[in-house]
């Protein structure tokens, strides 16, 4: 304690001799580093400027271990001499060896500090590493195919201090299993390979690269990286160069690297997303963390389909109201919403002025919130003869309904380009799902379909089929028994903008269902008519689907048989 306050305070060591080797016209500085990769741009770029500045004309010699050349060949003005069979955190007699090598220098520095020595720079110098365009290439030999998204990863900081700068491996396995589902690929960095993965969407390029190659695959192959506090991603960081790629670190302590550097990437097209730990544990970022800095959900609106009263649950009203471990079902959904999204309810006329009221008792929960209503339908009797008595005429009235309100002209104007669609009865339904919008993204989708894996009881869901090419959901009611269906349709969608507003032009089939309906004292058998939401996939040209865990995104309120399990669910997952 003692010594870090008196270094403090005396003239920096680093200047000194700095300013000592210009008065006598010494120009030849030799620096020994045997210490991490990140320190080149973190530390030593500020070094060889402030070098620059009291020697004009210097000549800046590193003296370095082997794996080390790549790196400082990328600082500008600097040669490096390389001291065979040299390892990482090696002590080196460099006197003797820069006598035995018959070299000749004015300022030798064996132990650089940039930590204490450049300390001024933090906050001010923006480092930067040249790269030479003809590396571009390098990243072909590895035959990374383009049909696909690839996520760089580096599993393993790969320092012999701090391991709280790893993620821990159950972590990476969550994200890679995540990734595989929706069809993304991940490249694996670094030199180590200690820990092993068993997915398949992984090509496994630990210590099958050089810095050049894995920079060219990041520069050329990559859409996003998720990478600790390391060397890599400060080469990248500070690699002077424009591309697009989107860096999303993890971070124990923040005070480290290029968080505490502070300064801009002079990457202008490289979008940074630190995600701090708690109390300096990694262990505390989850997975979906990490999903939602690696698929963004800009430019993004939900529907929540919520036109259905909550009679089945025992209340005359709105089923949005019903309330279950504490809060209505309306609020478990837009707990979850970004505030600068935006939302739109559909109501019916059975229930919009009560929801409406309700938000506005909420104060809308501080959200963008939209209404619109669904049409009705008249019912028809037994002779299938059209009633006066009319109900809502199912979720698929969302197209037309929605474009007749008005609302496609707002969301354009905001720049919506996706619409995730979600059902109010399903208080674990996530309105922004980041996995399904990135990857309505990354394939470019009409229409992604968010399923669970299909179990004995489900017998009373859709499920997912594919018929002549076509991504299909059937209903419970047309099921083929003969049939081993695996997937079952969450109600989870996430549209293209432009798609989901030329289905407001179409018209859906209506499926006609008999049930009993009560008019005065009597129960009355009727025909009600639904379109289906599901059924705009006929339309689309490229459909496609993700299947997530049930435990968090499935449990719908049915009836009043099952609200003690979804309660439960609720509860356990506070």
């Amino acid at each position: 304690m003692l010594k870090t306050f008196v270094k403090a305070f005396l003239p920096n060591p680093f200047d000194w001799m700095l300013k000592k080797t210009a008065k006598k016209g010494g120009k030849k500085v030799a620096l020994f580093w045997n210490r991490g990769l990140g320190d080149i741009a973190l530390g030593l770029f500020a070094m060889v400027e402030r070098i620059k500045e009291y020697i004009p004309g210097a000549e800046i010699t590193f003296l370095i271990r082997e794996n080390l050349q790549d790196g400082f060949s990328m600082l500008e003005g600097v040669r490096t001499i390389v001291i065979p069979s040299l390892k990482r955190g090696e002590k080196l007699d460099v006197k003797k060896f820069i006598a035995e090598s018959k070299l000749n220098f004015d300022l030798v520095i064996e132990k650089p500090n940039p930590t204490l020595w450049v300390k001024w720079q933090l906050g001010k110098v923006v480092p930067q590493l040249k790269w030479n365009k003809e590396y571009d290439l390098l990243a072909e030999k590895f035959q990374m195919s383009s049909r696909f998204t690839w996520i760089g990863v580096q599993v393993d900081a790969e320092t012999n201090y701090g391991f709280w700068r790893n993620w821990p491996k159950e972590r990476w396995t969550e994200l890679f299993n995540r990734l595989e589902k929706i069809n993304v690929k991940v490249v694996l960095f670094g030199y180590r390979g200690d820990l092993q993965f068993e997915q398949k969407n992984i090509l496994d390029l630990r210590g099958k690269t050089n810095l050049f190659e894995l920079l060219s695959i990041i520069k050329n192959k990559c859409k996003a990286l998720v990478l600790p506090d390391s060397g890599i991603s400060s080469m990248t960081y500070y690699l002077n160069e424009s591309f697009p790629v989107r860096l999303v670190t993890l971070w124990a302590d923040p005070n480290h690297g290029i968080l505490k550097q502070a300064v801009p990437s002079p990457n202008s097209q490289l979008i940074h997303r630190p995600i701090v730990a708690r109390v300096r544990d990694l262990s505390t970022v989850s997975v979906t963390d990490v999903m939602k800095e690696l698929f963004p959900i800009q430019n993004t609106a939900c529907i929540i389909l919520a036109g259905g009263q909550g009679t089945r649950l025992g209340i005359n009203g709105p089923k949005g109201l019903f309330q279950i471990a504490g809060k209505t079902l309306f609020q478990w959904i837009c707990e979850k919403v970004p505030p600068h999204l935006p939302i739109a309810i559909m109501t019916s006329t059975l229930n919009h002025e009560k929801t409406v009221a309700y938000f506005e008792e909420e104060n809308f929960f501080g959200l963008d919130i939209h209404f619109f209503q669904q049409d009705m339908l008249p019912f028809l009797d037994s002779q299938k003869q059209p009633m006066e008595i009319k109900g809502p005429n199912g979720n698929g009235s969302v197209f037309r309904s929605f474009l007749k309100s008005g609302l496609s002209e707002i969301f354009a104007k905001k720049g919506i380009d996706r619409i995730s669609v979600v059902h109010v009865e399903n208080p674990l339904a996530d309105p922004f799902d980041p996995e399904t919008i990135g990857y309505s993204r990354g394939e470019n989708a009409d229409v992604v379909v968010r399923c669970i894996k299909r179990e004995e009881s489900d017998p009373f869901m859709g499920v997912l089929s594919e018929r002549r090419g076509k991504l299909e959901i059937i209903e419970y009611t047309e099921l083929d028994e003969s049939e081993d269906y695996k997937y079952a349709y969450s109600g989870g969608l996430v549209f293209d903008f432009s798609f989901f507003c030329k289905m407001g032009d179409i018209e859906l089939p209506i499926h006609w269902v008999s049930k009993k309906i009560s008019i005065g004292m009597d129960s009355v058998e009727v025909w009600k008519g639904e379109q289906f939401i599901f059924d705009a996939l006929t339309f689309a040209q490229n459909a496609r689907f993700v299947c997530a865990p049930r435990e968090i995104c499935y449990a719908p309120l049915k009836s009043k048989e099952n609200i003690s399990q979804v309660e439960k669910i609720l509860r356990k997952g506070k």
